[in-house]
């Protein structure tokens, strides 16, 4: 049975989630919260026009009468096609401010170089892009990032990887978001705060990393790696994805994501703990 999440007639429930990594196309994973407004932070596998038609059979299934679709680092077919890639009933954000629900949002794809696209070759292109996409003077309600900022939702294996140019052109900003959504790094899924002089809430930004492909790859990450649902603006979780709504399906292989096969994704050898790209894929 669906979460029911508390009515409020000043709130706007926004649900977020990235990482997907072809999850969506199950449904013994990932349990999405009703909400006003869904909001996807990249790395959906977008590599071909099936999986843009896959994407959007998934999302039509899905309640939210918003859906805004950001992309990362592994979605080809999205970096190729840009602002130009059309999905039914979503709207498309590549570094551009977006209006929905009464909220201002910001989506980027772009991340410091690792693999495949969107990649800042340098902190000096990050600096370059950032300070562009952000000025001091903007005001926005939702940030959306692939990458996670520098020191914040970006740990991986004791070292932190997030995006340091990203981190000070926020904290300069003279109105933070109340709201940063973000992926990238699966590991550190979950709740973060993002200290700056003028947020909303005394601890800081609140940072969700929304990645929720260990849900599916990862033993032990299976309720805590589920989207999230914040209210806003008092920028409060109010609910959580749990995967003891899911009801696996004939052939399903509970939870493991390298029973999807040749067209799934595999897990990497030794535990399935950290995700490669199959072959046809970019190549990590």
């Amino acid at each position: 049975m669906k979460q029911t999440l508390p009515d409020s007639d000043c709130s706007t429930v926004v649900v977020s989630l990235s990482d997907i990594h072809g999850l969506h196309l199950r449904d013994d994973v990932i349990d999405v919260p009703d909400g006003d407004v869904l909001v996807i932070a990249g790395d959906i596998e977008l590599r071909s026009p099936r999986d843009v038609s896959l994407l959007e059979r998934w999302l039509a299934t899905l309640p939210h009468r918003h859906k805004v679709v950001g992309f990362g680092n592994m979605d080809l077919a999205a970096y190729e096609a840009g602002e130009g890639l059309k999905l039914e009933g979503a709207c498309v954000v590549v570094d551009r401010v977006v209006e929905v629900a009464g909220l201002r949002l910001l989506a980027s794809p772009w991340s410091p170089e690792y693999c495949g696209v969107w990649q800042l070759e340098d902190e000096a292109a990050g600096q370059r892009h950032w300070s562009q996409l952000l000025p001091p003077d903007l005001e926005i309600d939702v940030l959306v990032t692939h990458t996670p900022p520098y020191g914040y939702g970006d740990l991986t294996r004791g070292r932190h990887v997030g995006d340091k140019q990203l981190l000070a052109a926020v904290q300069a900003l003279k109105r933070p978001p109340r709201l940063w959504i973000c992926g990238h790094i699966h590991e550190a899924v979950g709740e973060h705060r993002v200290p700056h002089p003028a947020s909303h809430q005394p601890e800081g930004i609140l940072l969700v990393n929304a990645a929720v492909f260990y849900a599916g790859a990862h033993k032990g990450y299976e309720r805590h790696a589920q989207p999230r649902a914040v209210a806003l603006p008092e920028g409060r979780v109010v609910g959580q994805g749990d995967p003891a709504n899911l009801k696996a399906g004939p052939g399903k292989a509970g939870g493991r994501v390298g029973a999807l096969g040749q067209d799934g994704l595999q897990p990497e050898e030794g535990g399935g703990e950290v995700w490669r790209a199959p072959r046809g894929r970019i190549r990590l």
